[in-house]
């Protein structure tokens, strides 16, 4: 887990003024402001820094983004992410790596590698799929309560290669390995292996290839 920057996230651009993004603005060289507001479109071709990064339209970062706060209510793009808690309820993807405090996401996700020190939630509101997924805490995946998400139905699902926390809840959810101590796979899951050193529960509506209750934690995976 990489230890986040408050000092850059939080300090140095405060001293910046914010930027709002109201049509269209491509800007190749870097950004550091207190706050980036994106209503239009935004392409950032190198490294965001900033206190919050809110989206409402699109945006897209080439580069590396840094900040304290994300909230994302509509597209956003980007290769990697460092921030302090993160919330998306449209569409995010990251062709890197996710570090964060908190995820909470409703909606589209698509990763590559996510890990959140407290906790990772991933409200299926369509196909989510991440390569791995990892957290010191809870992780829930489950389907959208909200009606309109509802109607999609079999769409909603969500796809990793590994999944590992401490408490972990799954539905929906298709995986090769799952590691964790208190596991409880809900209906429709399919996962090839699951690693567990405390408690297990699998749904009879769900199928497990392999379940192996190990002694610690089962330890960092690759």
């Amino acid at each position: 887990m990489i230890h986040l920057d408050k000092h850059t996230s939080e300090t140095d651009a405060l001293n910046h003024p914010p930027l709002k993004v109201r049509g269209s603005l491509i800007r190749r060289e870097d950004i550091t402001s207190a706050s980036v507001d994106v209503f239009g479109h935004l392409k950032a071709l190198g490294r965001v820094t900033t206190g919050r990064l809110k989206v409402s339209g699109e945006c897209s970062i080439t580069g590396a983004c840094l900040a304290a706060k994300v909230e994302n209510f509509g597209s956003l793009r980007l290769h990697s992410l460092q921030a302090e808690h993160i919330r998306s309820s449209g569409y995010v993807a990251a062709s890197e790596a996710i570090h964060t405090l908190t995820f909470l996401g409703e909606g589209a996700v698509r990763v590559n590698s996510l890990t959140a020190k407290e906790s990772i939630t991933i409200l299926l509101g369509s196909s989510c799929t991440a390569d791995q997924i990892r957290t010191d805490g809870t992780l829930i995946v489950r389907r959208s309560s909200l009606l309109l998400k509802r109607l999609m139905g079999p769409f909603r699902k969500f796809t990793a290669r590994l999944i590992q926390g401490t408490a972990i809840e799954l539905e929906h959810t298709t995986a090769e390995l799952v590691c964790g101590e208190q596991i409880r796979v809900g209906p429709g899951c399919d996962i090839q292996e699951i690693r567990y050193s405390g408690s297990l529960h699998v749904d009879p509506k769900s199928k497990v290839g392999r379940a192996v209750h190990t002694n610690g934690s089962g330890g960092p995976v690759s």
